[in-house]
């Protein structure tokens, strides 16, 4: 018997094998931090107590200037110190509640995509990590929707899909009988065309989980047939449903769009 979860699984299986540890919406959120908190970002390795001790203060410098050599191709580094740009940034790693986590492996990228967003409703912070170099982009927006432009920015560009669309109804425990196992195995063959990128998105928005894989799965698939998004929506009382619909970048940033001010509406 097919489930929700092994076709969400086995639609996210590059990106699993990949990267088996990925990062979370929850990394780093410190949602009562205070001002004061954040500002001691700005030196967060000054912590040697014994100023005689050569050695220590050797240590220290060393491991600060490590810190600083991370940030050496972002636009938080001046003069050997963080901006106010970059505390403010910082800020919003610990208490933005807009968070997200996009992970992917793709043809055309050397290694896997990692890009972590975070933001509130008027300024956001993206951060794509690579093997070679560290990308930083966002800062202020006017509209939620320029800001989601950005970050599906990061993920290689495909066609709309052609596949159309596909709706599944699963069981109390996830399973898919009858016509909807008709359609998972449809699914299914859908799955297993040439790929030419996968991508896991994860997004929390005001401490409400809008995507998680793998029980709110949602998982942008490229193929020979363009790009789509396999994704599961879960009602109160009701068993959930598998979606399998063509999608775009537009798509993806419409999704966000979407996904992040119902959550505003529920705060």
């Amino acid at each position: 018997m097919t489930t929700i979860d092994e076709l969400l699984t086995e639609a996210a299986r590059p990106v699993l094998d990949a990267v088996p540890q990925r990062a979370s919406t929850w990394d780093l959120y410190a949602p009562y931090a205070t001002d004061d908190d954040v500002e001691r970002i700005r030196y967060p390795l000054s912590r040697t107590q014994d100023t005689a001790d050569p050695a220590a203060l050797i240590a220290e410098v060393e491991a600060h200037n490590a810190w600083m050599a991370q940030l050496r191709d972002s636009p938080f580094v001046e003069g050997g110190d963080l901006t106010d740009d970059a505390v403010r940034a910082f800020g919003l790693m610990l208490r933005g509640p807009i968070r997200m986590v996009l992970t992917g492996v793709h043809r055309d990228l050397a290694g896997p995509l990692d890009v972590r967003v975070y933001a509130d409703t008027a300024a956001g912070v993206l951060w794509s990590w690579r093997p070679d170099t560290t990308q930083v982009g966002g800062w202020g927006f006017r509209e939620l929707r320029f800001f989601f432009d950005k970050v599906v920015g990061f993920v290689p560009e495909q066609p709309y899909g052609r596949f159309g669309s596909l709706m599944l109804r699963a069981g109390e425990r996830g399973e898919l009988t009858g016509r909807d196992a008709e359609r998972a195995a449809r699914v299914r063959e859908f799955l297993r065309r040439p790929r030419t990128g996968t991508t896991v998105v994860d997004l929390m928005a005001f401490d409400r989980r809008c995507a998680q894989f793998p029980r709110l799965g949602y998982v942008v698939v490229d193929n020979d047939l363009g790009r789509h998004v396999l994704a599961t929506v879960t009602e109160p009382g009701e068993g959930a449903q598998l979606f399998l619909v063509p999608s775009d970048r537009d798509g993806l940033a419409r999704w966000m769009t979407d996904a992040v001010e119902a959550a505003m509406t529920c705060a």
